[in-house]
Protein backbone atom coordinates (compact mmCIF):
# COMPACT_ATOMS: atom_id res chain seq x y z
CA UNK A 1 0.00 0.00 0.00
CA UNK A 2 1.45 3.52 -0.73
CA UNK A 3 0.51 6.76 0.42
CA UNK A 4 1.51 8.96 -2.61
CA UNK A 5 2.52 12.13 -3.08
CA UNK A 6 2.28 12.48 -6.49
CA UNK A 7 -0.33 15.10 -7.83
CA UNK A 8 -2.68 13.62 -9.87
CA UNK A 9 -3.50 17.13 -12.02
CA UNK A 10 0.29 17.52 -12.80
CA UNK A 11 1.18 17.60 -16.09
CA UNK A 12 2.81 14.39 -17.43
CA UNK A 13 4.21 16.39 -20.26
CA UNK A 14 6.72 18.04 -18.13
CA UNK A 15 6.55 20.54 -15.03
CA UNK A 16 7.07 24.17 -15.38
CA UNK A 17 9.38 24.94 -12.23
CA UNK A 18 9.13 27.99 -10.10
CA UNK A 19 12.81 28.73 -8.12
CA UNK A 20 13.36 26.27 -5.19
CA UNK A 21 10.87 27.06 -2.58
CA UNK A 22 8.50 29.42 -4.88
CA UNK A 23 7.58 31.53 -1.82
CA UNK A 24 11.25 32.38 -1.13
CA UNK A 25 12.00 34.22 -4.09
CA UNK A 26 15.12 31.69 -4.59
CA UNK A 27 17.03 31.75 -7.79
CA UNK A 28 16.30 28.63 -10.08
CA UNK A 29 19.05 25.55 -9.11
CA UNK A 30 20.25 22.68 -10.83
CA UNK A 31 20.13 21.27 -14.41
CA UNK A 32 19.46 23.19 -17.08
CA UNK A 33 18.69 20.52 -20.27
CA UNK A 34 18.45 21.73 -24.21
CA UNK A 35 17.07 19.84 -26.47
CA UNK A 36 16.59 20.19 -30.51
CA UNK A 37 14.83 23.75 -29.59
CA UNK A 38 15.58 25.37 -27.00
CA UNK A 39 16.43 24.85 -23.08
CA UNK A 40 14.76 23.02 -20.54
CA UNK A 41 15.42 24.15 -16.87
CA UNK A 42 15.40 21.18 -14.45
CA UNK A 43 15.34 22.57 -11.30
CA UNK A 44 18.07 21.67 -8.07
CA UNK A 45 21.90 20.73 -8.09
CA UNK A 46 21.63 17.34 -10.59
CA UNK A 47 23.70 16.96 -13.49
CA UNK A 48 24.33 16.02 -16.98
CA UNK A 49 26.60 13.53 -19.12
CA UNK A 50 29.87 13.96 -20.88
CA UNK A 51 28.39 13.30 -24.39
CA UNK A 52 25.91 15.85 -23.46
CA UNK A 53 28.65 18.19 -23.51
CA UNK A 54 28.75 21.17 -20.92
CA UNK A 55 28.03 24.38 -23.17
CA UNK A 56 30.62 26.47 -20.99
CA UNK A 57 34.02 26.87 -22.52
CA UNK A 58 36.66 25.67 -20.61
CA UNK A 59 40.26 26.28 -21.35
CA UNK A 60 42.27 23.48 -22.69
CA UNK A 61 45.34 22.52 -20.69
CA UNK A 62 48.31 20.94 -22.11
CA UNK A 63 49.91 17.53 -20.81
CA UNK A 64 52.80 18.03 -18.28
CA UNK A 65 53.67 13.83 -18.48
CA UNK A 66 52.77 10.39 -17.53
CA UNK A 67 51.90 11.90 -13.81
CA UNK A 68 49.04 14.12 -15.39
CA UNK A 69 45.85 13.10 -13.63
CA UNK A 70 42.13 13.78 -15.85
CA UNK A 71 39.56 14.78 -13.44
CA UNK A 72 36.50 14.81 -15.19
CA UNK A 73 34.44 17.52 -13.10
CA UNK A 74 36.86 18.02 -10.51
CA UNK A 75 38.42 17.02 -7.53
CA UNK A 76 37.55 14.71 -4.69
CA UNK A 77 39.06 12.82 -1.73
CA UNK A 78 39.86 9.08 -2.42
CA UNK A 79 36.65 7.25 -0.41
CA UNK A 80 39.25 4.28 -0.22
CA UNK A 81 41.55 6.36 2.25
CA UNK A 82 38.95 4.48 4.92
CA UNK A 83 39.66 0.83 3.51
CA UNK A 84 41.76 -1.76 6.15
CA UNK A 85 44.79 -3.29 4.43
CA UNK A 86 43.08 -6.87 3.64
CA UNK A 87 39.82 -4.83 1.60
CA UNK A 88 42.42 -2.40 0.17
CA UNK A 89 44.76 -5.17 -0.78
CA UNK A 90 42.25 -7.48 -1.94
CA UNK A 91 40.64 -4.90 -4.24
CA UNK A 92 43.87 -4.01 -6.06
CA UNK A 93 44.59 -7.93 -6.26
CA UNK A 94 41.20 -8.51 -7.70
CA UNK A 95 42.51 -6.15 -10.80
CA UNK A 96 45.76 -7.67 -10.37
CA UNK A 97 46.83 -4.14 -9.69
CA UNK A 98 46.48 -2.67 -13.16
CA UNK A 99 46.34 0.98 -11.74
CA UNK A 100 47.92 3.87 -13.99
CA UNK A 101 51.49 6.05 -12.99
CA UNK A 102 49.53 9.17 -12.41
CA UNK A 103 46.73 8.05 -9.82
CA UNK A 104 50.80 6.23 -7.64
CA UNK A 105 50.87 9.21 -5.02
CA UNK A 106 47.09 8.84 -4.07
CA UNK A 107 47.71 4.50 -4.24
CA UNK A 108 50.43 5.08 -2.28
CA UNK A 109 49.09 7.17 0.59
CA UNK A 110 45.97 4.86 1.24
CA UNK A 111 48.32 1.99 0.98
CA UNK A 112 50.40 4.19 4.05
CA UNK A 113 46.97 4.72 5.62
CA UNK A 114 45.25 1.61 6.01
CA UNK A 115 47.11 -0.29 8.84
CA UNK A 116 46.17 3.51 10.33
CA UNK A 117 42.72 1.82 9.93
CA UNK A 118 43.12 -1.66 11.67
CA UNK A 119 45.12 -0.08 14.66
CA UNK A 120 42.34 2.38 15.36
CA UNK A 121 39.39 -0.59 14.31
CA UNK A 122 41.09 -2.64 17.15
CA UNK A 123 40.74 0.54 19.48
CA UNK A 124 36.72 1.34 18.20
CA UNK A 125 35.90 -2.40 19.13
CA UNK A 126 37.80 -2.67 22.19
CA UNK A 127 35.93 0.13 23.90
CA UNK A 128 32.47 0.34 21.73
CA UNK A 129 31.41 -3.49 20.57
CA UNK A 130 28.94 -4.77 23.54
CA UNK A 131 27.46 -1.24 23.44
CA UNK A 132 27.02 -1.66 19.92
CA UNK A 133 25.85 -5.23 19.84
CA UNK A 134 23.36 -3.98 22.82
CA UNK A 135 21.98 -1.83 20.53
CA UNK A 136 18.24 -2.11 19.42
CA UNK A 137 16.10 0.01 17.16
CA UNK A 138 12.83 0.95 18.98
CA UNK A 139 12.14 3.26 16.33
CA UNK A 140 12.56 1.70 12.53
CA UNK A 141 14.83 3.48 10.23
CA UNK A 142 13.34 5.55 7.85
CA UNK A 143 15.44 5.00 4.24
CA UNK A 144 14.98 7.72 1.81
CA UNK A 145 14.44 5.41 -1.76
CA UNK A 146 14.77 6.62 -5.29
CA UNK A 147 17.47 6.46 -8.44
CA UNK A 148 20.48 8.15 -8.64
CA UNK A 149 20.18 11.72 -9.44
CA UNK A 150 16.29 12.08 -8.66
CA UNK A 151 16.36 14.18 -5.88
CA UNK A 152 17.41 11.50 -2.33
CA UNK A 153 20.43 13.85 -1.32
CA UNK A 154 17.67 16.86 -0.82
CA UNK A 155 15.40 15.00 0.11
CA UNK A 156 17.67 12.97 2.72
CA UNK A 157 19.38 16.78 3.61
CA UNK A 158 15.79 18.10 4.38
CA UNK A 159 14.60 15.39 6.79
CA UNK A 160 18.02 15.21 8.21
CA UNK A 161 17.39 19.13 9.49
CA UNK A 162 15.19 17.44 12.10
CA UNK A 163 16.77 17.26 15.06
CA UNK A 164 15.18 14.10 16.43
CA UNK A 165 16.82 12.19 13.06
CA UNK A 166 20.17 10.65 13.25
CA UNK A 167 22.10 9.73 10.25
CA UNK A 168 25.70 8.71 8.76
CA UNK A 169 27.72 11.41 8.49
CA UNK A 170 30.59 11.21 5.12
CA UNK A 171 33.05 10.60 7.86
CA UNK A 172 31.30 7.70 8.91
CA UNK A 173 31.35 6.13 5.48
CA UNK A 174 34.42 6.99 4.53
CA UNK A 175 35.91 6.11 7.71
CA UNK A 176 33.58 3.17 8.95
CA UNK A 177 35.86 1.05 10.72
CA UNK A 178 36.40 3.39 13.49
CA UNK A 179 34.34 6.58 13.03
CA UNK A 180 32.55 5.91 16.58
CA UNK A 181 36.09 6.30 18.38
CA UNK A 182 37.32 8.98 15.61
CA UNK A 183 35.05 11.46 14.54
CA UNK A 184 34.91 13.97 17.07
CA UNK A 185 38.45 14.90 17.14
CA UNK A 186 39.68 13.63 13.50
CA UNK A 187 36.69 14.93 11.62
CA UNK A 188 37.49 18.54 11.56
CA UNK A 189 41.23 17.97 10.47
CA UNK A 190 39.71 15.95 7.16
CA UNK A 191 37.75 18.60 5.93
CA UNK A 192 40.89 20.23 5.31
CA UNK A 193 41.03 17.84 2.22
CA UNK A 194 38.01 17.67 0.68
CA UNK A 195 36.57 20.25 -1.73
CA UNK A 196 34.25 22.67 -1.10
CA UNK A 197 31.23 21.23 -3.61
CA UNK A 198 31.13 17.91 -5.25
CA UNK A 199 32.66 17.60 -8.60
CA UNK A 200 29.43 16.03 -9.95
CA UNK A 201 26.75 18.89 -9.13
CA UNK A 202 28.48 21.52 -7.18
CA UNK A 203 26.75 20.61 -3.77
CA UNK A 204 28.59 21.57 -0.82
CA UNK A 205 30.29 18.81 1.04
CA UNK A 206 31.68 18.45 4.35
CA UNK A 207 32.52 15.42 6.73
CA UNK A 208 29.50 16.59 9.06
CA UNK A 209 26.97 16.03 6.16
CA UNK A 210 24.91 13.28 5.39
CA UNK A 211 25.88 9.98 3.61
CA UNK A 212 24.70 6.93 1.27
CA UNK A 213 25.62 4.44 3.59
CA UNK A 214 27.22 2.44 0.04
CA UNK A 215 30.30 4.16 0.48
CA UNK A 216 30.25 2.56 4.00
CA UNK A 217 29.74 -1.11 3.29
CA UNK A 218 32.13 -1.03 0.29
CA UNK A 219 34.75 0.09 2.52
CA UNK A 220 34.02 -1.96 4.77
CA UNK A 221 34.58 -4.99 2.15
CA UNK A 222 31.40 -5.62 1.13
CA UNK A 223 30.24 -6.37 -2.22
CA UNK A 224 28.45 -3.41 -4.27
CA UNK A 225 29.07 -1.99 -7.86
CA UNK A 226 30.70 1.02 -5.97
CA UNK A 227 33.95 -1.08 -6.62
CA UNK A 228 33.42 -0.45 -10.71
CA UNK A 229 34.69 3.36 -9.96
CA UNK A 230 38.04 1.90 -8.49
CA UNK A 231 38.92 -0.24 -11.98
CA UNK A 232 36.56 2.39 -14.47
CA UNK A 233 38.47 0.46 -17.43
CA UNK A 234 37.59 -3.25 -16.31
CA UNK A 235 33.64 -2.18 -17.16
CA UNK A 236 31.22 -3.32 -14.36
CA UNK A 237 31.52 -5.32 -11.30
CA UNK A 238 29.54 -6.69 -8.12
CA UNK A 239 25.95 -6.61 -10.16
CA UNK A 240 25.13 -9.36 -7.88
CA UNK A 241 24.94 -6.94 -4.98
CA UNK A 242 22.42 -4.52 -6.71
CA UNK A 243 19.51 -6.33 -5.43
CA UNK A 244 21.01 -9.25 -3.39
CA UNK A 245 18.46 -11.83 -4.83
CA UNK A 246 21.54 -13.46 -6.85
CA UNK A 247 23.91 -13.99 -3.70
CA UNK A 248 24.18 -17.35 -1.92
CA UNK A 249 22.60 -17.95 1.39
CA UNK A 250 26.60 -16.87 2.78
CA UNK A 251 27.13 -14.15 0.60
CA UNK A 252 23.65 -12.31 1.43
CA UNK A 253 24.05 -13.62 5.45
CA UNK A 254 27.64 -11.81 5.12
CA UNK A 255 26.06 -8.51 3.74
CA UNK A 256 23.29 -8.20 5.88
CA UNK A 257 25.57 -8.88 8.87
CA UNK A 258 27.88 -6.23 7.58
CA UNK A 259 25.02 -3.41 6.93
CA UNK A 260 23.56 -4.26 10.55
CA UNK A 261 27.16 -4.15 12.32
CA UNK A 262 27.59 -0.30 10.90
CA UNK A 263 24.44 1.17 11.55
CA UNK A 264 24.53 0.00 14.58
CA UNK A 265 27.46 1.71 15.24
CA UNK A 266 25.65 5.06 13.79
CA UNK A 267 22.66 4.33 15.79
CA UNK A 268 25.55 3.92 18.70
CA UNK A 269 27.18 6.96 17.37
CA UNK A 270 23.80 9.36 17.26
CA UNK A 271 21.46 8.02 19.51
CA UNK A 272 18.48 8.90 17.35
CA UNK A 273 16.15 7.49 15.13
CA UNK A 274 18.10 6.87 11.87
CA UNK A 275 17.37 8.18 8.01
CA UNK A 276 18.92 6.08 5.89
CA UNK A 277 19.91 6.77 2.17
CA UNK A 278 21.40 5.00 -0.13
CA UNK A 279 19.91 4.66 -4.16
CA UNK A 280 20.92 1.09 -4.36
CA UNK A 281 18.93 0.42 -1.51
CA UNK A 282 15.40 0.97 -3.80
CA UNK A 283 16.47 -2.22 -5.20
CA UNK A 284 16.62 -3.74 -1.85
CA UNK A 285 13.27 -3.34 -0.01
CA UNK A 286 12.37 -6.84 0.66
CA UNK A 287 15.44 -7.38 2.27
CA UNK A 288 15.21 -4.07 4.62
CA UNK A 289 11.31 -4.86 5.55
CA UNK A 290 13.03 -8.34 6.50
CA UNK A 291 15.32 -7.01 8.82
CA UNK A 292 13.16 -3.80 10.19
CA UNK A 293 9.53 -4.63 9.62
CA UNK A 294 7.86 -1.60 10.41
CA UNK A 295 10.78 0.69 8.39
CA UNK A 296 9.47 3.47 6.66
CA UNK A 297 10.18 4.31 3.28
CA UNK A 298 10.04 7.85 1.07
CA UNK A 299 10.53 7.10 -2.59
CA UNK A 300 11.39 10.00 -4.57
CA UNK A 301 10.44 9.88 -8.53
CA UNK A 302 11.78 12.79 -10.83
CA UNK A 303 11.57 13.23 -14.82
CA UNK A 304 13.76 10.41 -16.14
CA UNK A 305 14.78 12.89 -19.06
CA UNK A 306 16.46 14.27 -16.33
CA UNK A 307 18.03 11.73 -14.74
CA UNK A 308 19.71 9.95 -17.63
CA UNK A 309 22.00 12.90 -18.65
CA UNK A 310 22.79 13.79 -14.94
CA UNK A 311 23.25 10.20 -14.24
CA UNK A 312 25.81 9.79 -16.83
CA UNK A 313 27.42 12.81 -15.26
CA UNK A 314 27.77 11.21 -11.90
CA UNK A 315 29.08 8.19 -13.14
CA UNK A 316 31.86 10.08 -15.25
CA UNK A 317 32.86 12.04 -12.18
CA UNK A 318 33.42 8.92 -9.98
CA UNK A 319 35.45 7.02 -12.01
CA UNK A 320 37.28 9.66 -12.67
CA UNK A 321 37.98 11.32 -9.13
CA UNK A 322 37.50 7.90 -7.44
CA UNK A 323 39.49 5.37 -10.59
CA UNK A 324 42.63 4.19 -9.87
CA UNK A 325 43.14 3.99 -13.58
CA UNK A 326 43.09 7.44 -14.78
CA UNK A 327 41.96 8.55 -17.95
CA UNK A 328 38.99 6.34 -16.90
CA UNK A 329 37.78 5.30 -20.03
CA UNK A 330 34.73 4.11 -19.67
CA UNK A 331 32.23 5.10 -23.07
CA UNK A 332 32.22 1.20 -24.44
CA UNK A 333 30.26 0.66 -20.88
CA UNK A 334 28.78 3.80 -19.10
CA UNK A 335 25.62 4.22 -21.41
CA UNK A 336 24.47 0.72 -20.91
CA UNK A 337 25.19 0.21 -17.39
CA UNK A 338 23.53 3.30 -16.63
CA UNK A 339 20.35 2.22 -18.81
CA UNK A 340 20.29 -1.02 -17.34
CA UNK A 341 21.04 -0.04 -13.69
CA UNK A 342 17.54 1.99 -13.80
CA UNK A 343 16.00 -0.55 -15.47
CA UNK A 344 16.89 -3.20 -12.70
CA UNK A 345 16.13 -1.06 -9.83
CA UNK A 346 12.95 0.46 -11.23
CA UNK A 347 11.55 -2.93 -11.87
CA UNK A 348 12.67 -4.38 -8.33
CA UNK A 349 10.95 -1.27 -6.51
CA UNK A 350 7.94 -1.75 -8.39
CA UNK A 351 7.44 -5.58 -7.17
CA UNK A 352 8.19 -4.63 -3.60
CA UNK A 353 6.37 -1.84 -3.20
CA UNK A 354 3.10 -3.73 -2.86
CA UNK A 355 4.72 -5.49 0.02
CA UNK A 356 5.46 -2.66 2.24
CA UNK A 357 1.93 -2.62 5.07
CA UNK A 358 0.28 0.83 4.53
CA UNK A 359 1.33 3.86 6.41
CA UNK A 360 4.93 3.04 5.53
CA UNK A 361 5.60 4.26 2.46
CA UNK A 362 5.04 7.44 0.76
CA UNK A 363 6.32 8.89 -2.77
CA UNK A 364 6.79 12.04 -3.85
CA UNK A 365 8.03 14.05 -7.43
CA UNK A 366 10.68 15.72 -7.49
CA UNK A 367 9.29 18.41 -9.39
CA UNK A 368 6.54 18.67 -6.44
CA UNK A 369 9.40 18.81 -3.94
CA UNK A 370 11.03 21.33 -5.17
CA UNK A 371 8.31 23.42 -5.80
CA UNK A 372 6.97 23.64 -2.33
CA UNK A 373 9.35 21.42 -0.31
CA UNK A 374 7.63 22.27 3.09
CA UNK A 375 4.95 21.59 2.14
CA UNK A 376 5.98 17.92 0.52
CA UNK A 377 7.71 17.33 3.83
CA UNK A 378 4.57 17.68 6.41
CA UNK A 379 2.32 15.39 4.23
CA UNK A 380 5.72 12.97 4.43
CA UNK A 381 5.86 13.46 7.92
CA UNK A 382 2.19 12.58 8.37
CA UNK A 383 2.25 9.74 5.92
CA UNK A 384 4.71 7.96 7.62
CA UNK A 385 3.92 9.31 11.64
CA UNK A 386 7.01 10.80 12.00
CA UNK A 387 6.11 13.13 14.50
CA UNK A 388 5.28 16.87 13.98
CA UNK A 389 7.21 18.40 11.35
CA UNK A 390 7.20 21.86 13.49
CA UNK A 391 10.20 20.70 15.51
CA UNK A 392 12.71 20.24 12.13
CA UNK A 393 10.78 23.89 10.34
CA UNK A 394 13.25 26.13 11.76
CA UNK A 395 16.46 24.35 10.92
CA UNK A 396 14.40 23.14 7.20
CA UNK A 397 13.82 27.32 6.38
CA UNK A 398 17.84 28.04 7.25
CA UNK A 399 19.21 24.58 4.88
CA UNK A 400 16.35 26.45 2.16
CA UNK A 401 17.99 29.67 2.90
CA UNK A 402 21.50 28.56 2.22
CA UNK A 403 20.53 27.26 -0.86
CA UNK A 404 18.87 29.85 -2.92
CA UNK A 405 21.73 31.04 -4.69
CA UNK A 406 22.70 27.77 -6.25
CA UNK A 407 22.93 28.12 -9.64
CA UNK A 408 22.49 25.55 -12.76
CA UNK A 409 24.72 24.48 -15.19
CA UNK A 410 23.50 24.05 -18.64
CA UNK A 411 24.54 20.47 -20.93
CA UNK A 412 23.00 19.51 -24.38
CA UNK A 413 20.87 16.55 -24.83
CA UNK A 414 20.63 15.31 -27.87
CA UNK A 415 17.35 14.50 -29.36
CA UNK A 416 18.41 10.70 -29.84
CA UNK A 417 19.39 10.24 -26.37
CA UNK A 418 15.74 11.40 -24.84
CA UNK A 419 14.63 8.50 -27.44
CA UNK A 420 16.59 6.13 -26.20
CA UNK A 421 15.56 7.08 -22.80
CA UNK A 422 11.89 6.94 -23.99
CA UNK A 423 11.87 3.65 -25.10
CA UNK A 424 14.19 1.97 -22.57
CA UNK A 425 12.56 3.78 -19.71
CA UNK A 426 8.88 3.04 -20.65
CA UNK A 427 7.63 1.44 -17.77
CA UNK A 428 9.00 3.91 -15.34
CA UNK A 429 7.22 6.70 -17.52
CA UNK A 430 3.82 5.48 -17.82
CA UNK A 431 3.88 4.81 -14.09
CA UNK A 432 4.47 7.70 -12.87
CA UNK A 433 3.37 9.98 -15.71
CA UNK A 434 6.39 11.51 -17.25
CA UNK A 435 5.20 11.86 -20.94
CA UNK A 436 7.76 12.69 -23.40
CA UNK A 437 8.25 16.92 -22.70
CA UNK A 438 8.73 18.79 -26.35
CA UNK A 439 12.35 20.01 -27.05
CA UNK A 440 11.71 23.58 -25.51
CA UNK A 441 9.92 23.15 -22.50
CA UNK A 442 10.78 23.20 -18.75
CA UNK A 443 10.68 19.86 -16.68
Amino acid sequence: MVASLCDDATQASGFPLPAFGSNRGATPRGDTVRGARGAQHVAMPQSASEDVAPTRKRKKKKRKGPLKVHRYGGWLLYFWHGMRPGVWLGLMWRNRFRVTLNCLPNILVVTLFSPLNTLLYWLSEAVYRRRAAAVRFDEPPVFVLGHWRSGTTLLHDLLSCDPAFGYPTTYACFFPSHFVLTERTARAWFDLFLPKKRPMDNMSVGFDRPQEDEFALCNLGLGSIYRTMAFPRAGPVDGRYFDLSELTDDERRTWIDGFLWFIRRVALRQRKRLILKSPIHTARVATMLELFPDARFVFISRDPFAVFPSTMRLWKSLNSVQGLQNPARDDPWLEDFVLSNFERMDASYARDRERVPKGQLVEVRYEELVADPKAALRRIYDGLGLGPFARAEAAVDDYLGRMKDYRTNVYELPAEKRALVETRWAAYIARYGYGRAPAGTAT
